[in-house]
């Protein structure tokens, strides 16, 4: 697994680094704290020879004060990561913040880009909604958005179709160690009672054991939703799983889910092929990664 941790060294940025080293990867990941020095370079208007010399040299100036900002900010995400055991890269490249990360996470052949959802840190503005919308809309890999630090208690919301996206999210669950516990929730939306209907009187723990890998469905019979609004919490000596079908409108379904599940991590398939402006979402994710409280993960097939 190799994850590409965009920094800013801001509050959110450290949530998506804190949960990088919280999440149980199966095998030892290997990471690479990036950030990006972006320096505008305005116009140049003035035709006397002493202001066009003094226009040049703007450019290497503001790097000279940008560059050591910028090798703080990794340097400090490196050490908290090596820390824990984590083997670390660290690059600085130049441009454009949402670009730059998701063309330097195609070239360093990420499995998936973290970022936070929102930067108020060193580059004020590096990692702001649009930056972190640019990276869930356009990078061709996985991207968890960290809204939150984790909570150590492992609850995932996987939100699933029938589609080859949720295949994903579910193959995506592969790439964790497991063993130690975790609560994992499936839930799967349907417009209408006779959607509900056309899924042949499956109950809710069919439906999670039938869209379940087998070594996860082998877990058990699953307890219901009023053991998670009742606030009981997972067994730590073995994965448990739960499932539930609502019938209705996805995202304000999955919203509720998650104020009764309270998941450290929402786990959603992009839901899209590309779209004409480029995009690599669909209209599902693109409102879950604004609306939903807890961090999101998309997944891409």
């Amino acid at each position: 697994m190799h994850i590409f941790f965009a920094t800013d060294g801001s509050v959110s940025a450290r949530f998506a680094q804190a949960q990088i080293l919280a999440l149980p990867w199966r095998s030892p990941a290997q990471i690479t704290v990036m950030t990006a020095t972006n320096d505008p370079h305005p116009a140049f208007r003035s035709l006397i020879p002493t202001a066009r010399r003094a226009f040049d040299a703007v450019p290497v100036n503001v790097l000279q004060v940008s560059r050591p900002m910028a090798t703080e900010v990794v340097d400090k995400a490196r050490l908290a990561m090596e820390e824990k055991g984590a083997a670390v890269a660290t690059r600085i490249h130049e441009g454009p913040p949402g670009p730059t990360i998701v063309e330097m996470a195609r070239a360093c052949r990420a499995d998936l880009v973290a970022v936070g959802s929102r930067g108020l840190g060193a580059y004020k503005g590096f990692l702001l909604g649009s930056v972190s919308q640019y990276v869930a809309h356009h990078a061709h890999c996985p991207v968890l958005l960290a809204k939150t630090p984790p909570k150590g208690e492992r609850r995932f919301l996987l939100a699933i179709d029938d589609s080859v996206h949720a295949e994903a999210v579910l193959r995506w669950l592969k790439e964790l160690d497991l063993s130690s516990g975790a609560w994992i929730h499936q839930v799967m939306v349907v417009p209408s009672s006779e959607d509900l209907l056309r899924l042949n009187g499956v109950d809710r723990h069919g439906i999670g054991k039938t869209m379940t890998p087998a070594w996860l469905a082998s877990c058990g019979n699953p307890p219901d939703m009023s053991e998670i609004s009742s606030g009981q919490g997972p067994d730590t000596q073995a994965v448990r799983v739960t499932a539930s079908v609502r019938c209705g409108q996805e995202v304000p379904e999955i919203l509720a889910i998650i104020r009764d599940f309270r998941p450290e991590l929402l786990v959603v398939g992009a839901g899209a092929r590309r779209s004409p402006d480029g995009s690599l979402l669909g209209t599902v994710a693109q409102k879950l990664i604004h609306q939903a409280p807890c961090s999101v993960l998309i997944v891409r097939p």
